[in-house]
């Protein structure tokens, strides 16, 4: 079979357009994968920024639950002997294991506290913590003084974060203390509705 000649230049062509198509999707899969590759790139350093650490049972804690209890690893024995229910000489034993550990990440190790049975923990727990809650001042009835309380102290309140404390700290800097409980209200960030929350529980003097 002889072809014509305008049969040859349409073959040719044919070919030459195949030939473009295969190269310019080779143009494209090498485009694509330069883009994977940066985009892996970008991944990898996101996640040497990213924090690595697995959660345990006892990372979480509700906010608004542990708001109100009593942080044993932040307070003191008498605070302690003031919980409902709370005998002086259990009070003291709590106290010094958790002196002894450090600090204790889940209410169940205090199972190794001679005395504490289970049904005394569950009791405990109503009124105690060992995440969030507050250092003592509401347990035992004296209000925080907030022109000489410590950062860590004002953190505790419930509603309070690390990053207002620093701001109610910042305000009592720059403005000479706080001359009356409203001044809260002009601190950057502490709403009406957070203020409530810890109220009762604060002074200036």
């Amino acid at each position: 079979m002889v072809l014509t000649r305008l049969e040859k230049m349409a073959f040719a062509a044919l070919i030459m357009l195949l030939g473009l198509g295969i190269f310019l999707l080779i143009g494209k899969v090498s485009v694509v994968r330069s883009k994977n590759r940066q985009l892996a790139v970008q991944i990898q350093d996101i996640a040497v920024l990213t924090d690595q650490t697995v959660l345990v049972k006892g990372d979480y804690y509700d906010e608004e639950e542990n708001a109100g209890k009593l942080n044993l690893n932040r307070t003191d024995v008498n605070s302690i002997k003031a919980l409902p229910g709370m005998t002086p000489t259990l009070a003291r034993r709590i106290h010094e294991f958790v002196q002894k550990r450090g600090q204790i990440k889940e209410m169940n190790e205090l199972l190794g506290v001679q005395g504490l049975t289970k049904r005394r923990l569950l009791e405990l727990e109503k009124y105690a913590t060992v995440v969030g809650g507050h250092s003592g001042q509401a347990a035992w009835g004296d209000k925080l003084n907030l022109n000489f309380a410590s950062i860590d102290e004002i953190n505790a309140l419930p509603g309070i974060g690390k990053r207002l404390a620093e701001k109610i700290i910042e305000f009592r800097n720059s403005n000479g203390g706080f001359f009356s409980l409203e001044d809260l209200k002009e601190v950057p960030g502490l709403t009406d509705k957070t203020i409530k929350k810890f109220i009762d529980r604060v002074e200036v003097k």
